[in-house]
């Protein structure tokens, strides 16, 4: 099965509404060239050096190293702090990059970190840069990693633990369930389990602590879709932390000091009460339902590189072949439902989309039908449908959007305060204090408006083109210059 995040629910916006370790070579050869490169004291120092304290030598770098696990040979990258000590057992950290990334991605954001706390990492490659798979690239491929490790470094095996990133963070969320008494605890930035992932919480036989971190204003994992994620795991009884963080979408390289800091208080404080216990699983006992839904996941991602691409004829044909398969895909319907948008078809869009909601209700699809009743000119179905997706998660583009429609119906109180709860949810969004201020304008309330219009343009002067004409407008059927 294979595990990439789905497109962002709002991938398409009406254009009408647009937002826009081994011995460093440099010892080897001074070794190899004797007194010639260094005095015979230094060399002796150099040989005791390596025998009593290999990791101070060894690892003072990230290194990318091989192993071979189920018959294939695997990378991954190591790091292991100059500090650690032979007869000091240290915790493991496992990094699992996100898609289309590889496991230097993580460690080289993690290193600093490792230094101060002094816990060794290792961040392996999946298989497919782009996707991790069960079960090629785990269970069984985490624990020889793990249990390599081990065989050559002081590692507390009680204190191992998981971070992963997006699509790294999907499969470390699976790892906590599958091997739930193997790993301490589990943290993860922009991840969440989907409808036939969260079938598999019932198989823990540990309740794994999880920290989750996501952006209020991540496309890919949006924030309603990960408090699902958290409602099913605690309603198991699982510990589950998460904290959304304001202003941020899925992008983590840049505040990955910030996350990892965060995540690594949470996964310091826990330990496995017992020796760890690996669980085998039978992965090639499938059912036919089993096997269509692994055929129906395929396609879906098939439909997703499809959709990113803009290549949108693709991704409707293997998004409406992963629905034969599976009937039972919101997302699937969703992102056909966005396809459809991108070409004009309204009627399939909003079909789709209002089947992606009878399925399971998102404020993605919601949002996304309202976006095509609000080109439409459907205003009072606009409204209906933001309200939908305000209720389930607050926005500034559901308000904003709300309140503009407000307006088109006369409601301008209803817009106005619409439009002041967008400005309280993201202050610098430039576009809501335009909009306000157009409405103070039409109304003769010209110092407010001009004061909106300062601010807005402002943050963002690219607006002008779109906005001045508008104004312009507004000024001459008031009869002002």
């Amino acid at each position: 099965m294979k595990y990439k995040p789905y497109l962002g629910l709002w991938a398409s916006r009406p254009r009408s509404w647009s937002w826009r370790p081994a011995i460093s070579g440099l010892v080897v050869a001074a070794v190899a060239r004797g007194t010639r490169a260094f005095p015979k004291t230094t060399l002796l120092s150099i040989a005791m050096l390596l025998v009593v304290s290999p990791s101070a030598v060894l690892c003072q770098k990230i290194t990318k190293e091989k192993l071979t696990s189920e018959g294939k040979k695997r990378s991954f990258y190591l790091y292991v702090p100059p500090n650690v000590k032979p007869e000091s057992p240290v915790p493991l950290l496992v990094l699992l990059h996100g898609s289309n990334h590889v496991g230097l991605s993580l460690a080289e954001k993690w290193k600093e970190l490792a230094n101060k706390e002094g816990f060794i990492m290792a961040a392996p490659d999946s298989i497919d840069s782009a996707v991790w798979n069960i079960p090629a690239d785990g269970p069984v491929f985490m624990r020889d990693l793990v249990q390599e490790l081990k065989s050559k470094y002081p590692i507390n095996s009680r204190k191992v633990y998981l971070f992963g990133h997006s699509g790294g963070a999907v499969f470390a969320l699976l790892m906590a369930l599958y091997e739930s008494e193997y790993f301490a605890s589990v943290a993860v930035h922009a991840g969440a389990l989907d409808s036939a992932s969260i079938r598999l919480i019932k198989i823990a036989k540990r309740k794994t602590p999880i920290h989750i971190q996501v952006g209020n204003r991540d496309p890919f994992f949006p924030v309603s879709i990960v408090r699902e994620t958290r409602k099913a795991l605690t309603a198991d009884g699982f510990p589950v932390e998460l904290r959304e963080l304001p202003n941020h979408d899925h992008w983590y390289y840049d505040l990955a000091p910030k996350i990892n800091l965060t995540a690594w208080d949470f996964l310091k404080g826990h330990e496995l009460p017992n020796d760890p216990s690996f669980e085998e699983h039978n992965f090639k006992k499938e059912t036919q339902a089993s096997k269509d839904s692994k055929a129906s996941a395929t396609h879906y991602n098939r439909g997703t590189e499809h959709l990113q691409a803009r290549e949108i004829e693709k991704a409707i044909i293997e998004f409406s072949r992963a629905i034969e398969l599976d009937p039972r895909q919101p997302d699937a319907y969703n992102n056909r439902g966005v396809a459809y948008m991108d070409q004009k078809n309204y009627d399939a869009a909003i079909a789709d989309f209002t089947r992606s909601i009878e399925l399971k209700p998102t404020v993605g699809a919601y949002r996304n039908r309202a976006d095509i009743y609000l080109t439409l000119k459907k205003w009072s179905e606009a409204i209906a449908a933001y309200s939908e997706a305000i209720n389930l998660e607050p926005s500034v583009q559901s308000y904003l959007n709300r309140g503009l429609a407000y307006v088109q119906i006369g409601k301008e109180e209803s817009g106005l305060a619409d439009y002041n709860r967008a400005i309280q949810s993201y202050p610098r969004y430039a576009r809501t204090y335009l909009l306000r201020g157009l409405l103070a304008l039409k109304n003769g309330q010209d110092e407010s408006a001009q004061k909106d219009f300062d601010t807005g343009f402002k943050l963002d002067p690219q607006l002008h083109g779109e906005f001045d004409p508008i104004i312009s407008q507004i000024k001459a059927s008031r009869g002002i210059n």
